[in-house]
């Protein structure tokens, strides 16, 4: 079993080779002194999904007890939940400090957006390691997280509609839920009259100046205040009004400066937020060789994101952050399976689906990793506005950019869709 830590001899050795390709760093900030994590009892995990959140503390040999809100169906049995419990955190989050828990917990963790902060609050309760509780409000909370940006970067202008006024410089700007997920809400305002004519119905909501440039992903873990960058994404999105993402690419095929950038930029995001533990997402536009946070998530990105890390690096997000938390975690080094990888969305929208079939046949060529189909027959596809409208995806690896494209097209060709 190889530590992964970031003061092992295995990740120093890792770090040295990779360093080279201008495809990894890991930079050490200030460090922090954690709780100890006691081994003896077991770990709580909060929220039903993803799937790979159970499946880690299994494959890891920590047993946990599963805390699943009110709203959610029961889980199907997976091996080492020793107990399922449910709580409203959705609508609660202090609801997860009334549960009936052992007197010893060894840590507690959430792979999921709403389970974040109800997690980083128990943890402070039992005094266990955690992201501290703030921090996962400054990353949820979208005017909390530019507000306390400020320090570090001057860039971009933002506020609150109904309260303030953008200038004529700050356009063309977007306008989005200070909080929210899934690009939901999510639109572009070209000039000062498209504001004044949409301006009563955007009271409440935050603005910010658009940044042009092409946009990217950073997939890290944090242990006691330092931060290893594991993977930088390359996205690709519908554009202007809604942004709704299509495809992401990994790794993303970066100038050594300019990967140098995006790495400083979200190593002083993280500090400036004051993440210590655990997985995080970052969200960054490349202008003119200056990177710009978007927004950053205290969880592994969403769309599959961590399986392309996992498939391109040979790291998995989800184990190094159980590892942040409890560092006796034994996690297995592993070979990268791919030298790039992909998850591509199916373009169907406005359409009604009368049939697809070979989906199973194109789960075994060349490369595939995964499809989902969120569609069948009869189902309407609607104009895509946020993450939810898309139809499915598929995920897929190759020795190179035109191997992978390849690959997928020759999924798109195999799968037999018709619509009307």
């Amino acid at each position: 079993m190889a530590d992964l830590r970031p003061d092992s001899a295995a990740t120093r050795s890792t770090l040295n080779g990779l360093k080279e390709s201008q495809e990894f760093t890991m930079t050490t900030s200030c460090r922090t002194e954690e709780p100890i994590s006691d081994r003896s009892g077991p770990a709580v995990l909060i929220g039903v999904t993803p799937a790979e959140g159970p499946d880690t503390l299994q494959r890891l040999g920590i047993p946990f007890i599963w805390v699943i809100d009110t709203e959610d169906e029961e889980p199907a049995p997976v091996q080492g939940a020793i107990q399922v419990l449910r709580a409203p955190f959705y609508d609660d989050p202090l609801s997860v400090l009334r549960l009936p828990l052992p007197g010893s917990v060894c840590g507690v963790f959430s792979f999921t957006e709403f389970g974040s902060w109800p997690a980083a609050l128990l943890s402070e309760a039992l005094a266990l390691p955690t992201v501290p509780s703030r921090a996962v409000l400054r990353t949820r909370n979208k005017l909390l997280m530019r507000r306390a940006l400020t320090s570090q970067f001057n860039k971009p202008a933002f506020g609150i509609a109904g309260h303030d006024e953008p200038a004529d410089e700050d356009f063309p700007l977007i306008v989005k839920p200070v909080e929210g997920t899934a690009s939901r809400g999510v639109e572009l305002l070209a000039d000062h009259s498209t504001w004044r004519a949409r301006k009563g119905d955007l009271n409440g909501l935050m603005w910010e100046q658009y940044i042009p440039g092409p946009e990217y992903s950073v997939e890290a873990v944090s242990f006691a205040g330092e931060h290893r960058i594991l993977a930088i994404t390359a996205k690709q999105t519908t554009g202007a009004p809604h942004f709704v993402e299509k495809r992401h690419e990994a790794p993303a095929p970066l100038a050594p400066d300019d990967a140098m950038e995006i790495h400083d930029c979200v190593i002083r995001c993280l500090d400036a937020l004051e993440v210590t533990l655990g997985a995080t997402h970052t969200e960054v536009k490349l202008n003119n060789g200056r990177a710009t946070v978007i927004e950053t998530h205290t969880r592994g990105g969403g769309d599959r994101i961590p399986l392309l890390t996992k498939l391109v690096t040979g790291l998995d997000q989800y184990e190094l952050a159980v590892q942040s938390v409890v560092p006796w975690a034994e996690v297995k080094e592993r070979a990268p399976v791919h030298a790039r990888a992909a998850v591509h969305y199916f373009p169907w929208e406005e359409v009604t689906i009368d049939s697809i079939e070979s989906a199973d046949e194109c789960r075994s060529l060349d490369g595939v990793a995964e499809i989902r189909l969120g569609v069948e027959g009869g189902e309407t596809v609607p104009r895509w506005r946020h993450s939810h409208d898309r139809p499915g995806y598929v995920v897929a690896g190759g020795y190179d950019a035109e191997d992978l494209d390849q690959r997928i097209e020759a999924v798109t060709r195999q799968l037999r869709v018709t619509f009307h």
